[in-house]
């Protein structure tokens, strides 16, 4: 297995405009080796947001490649592409605006189990898996059923993360 976990080489996307082509993301490479962190650090509307969603391709890159363990993943089709997103999940910045307010945490979290059909709905094991995944990000069990304005900042950011963490 290789050492390198992700390589961004030449990253690029644009996004057509009515006043021209406007350059979100130009000529962007990293690499992140096993066990290492990145943090993308920059002003508002610099592009951290665009690189995290073409890395994942829920904005198709104009241009470049995303090696996840050696594999392009601008190459793979809709089916890998599905799997892919099973292991690689987004932690947006502003975790409110992420939060679907008419979901309780337990169906927050869950989501992407049962979308990657780790899960069936009605499964009896969904909140007892649930329960562990939010006592792993420091929320406590009693939050289950509470609605995303029923918490504070830090709060909120730990149900995107145990969102993200949901799907292995």
């Amino acid at each position: 297995m290789p050492d390198k976990l992700l390589e961004v080489k030449h990253l690029k996307k644009y996004f057509n405009t009515k006043n021209g082509l406007l350059h979100a993301v130009d000529d962007v490479s990293f690499d992140i080796e096993r066990g290492e962190t990145l943090g993308l650090v920059g002003e508002s509307g610099c592009g951290k947001s665009t690189i995290g969603r073409a890395i994942l391709r829920l904005h198709e890159p104009t241009g470049g490649e995303v090696l996840l363990n050696g594999v392009d993943v601008t190459k793979l089709n809709k089916q890998e592409l599905r799997a892919l997103r099973q292991k690689m999940q987004i932690v947006f910045q502003d975790p409110y605006s992420s939060l679907n307010p008419r979901m309780s945490v337990g169906q927050i979290i869950s989501e992407g189990m049962q979308a990657h059909n780790m899960i069936k709905k009605k499964d009896a094991r969904m909140q007892e898996m649930v329960l562990k995944i939010m006592d792993d990000c420091g929320l406590a069990p009693y939050f289950l059923h509470r609605f995303p304005h029923q918490f504070s900042g830090g709060q909120r950011q730990r149900i995107g993360i145990a969102r993200a963490l949901a799907t292995n």
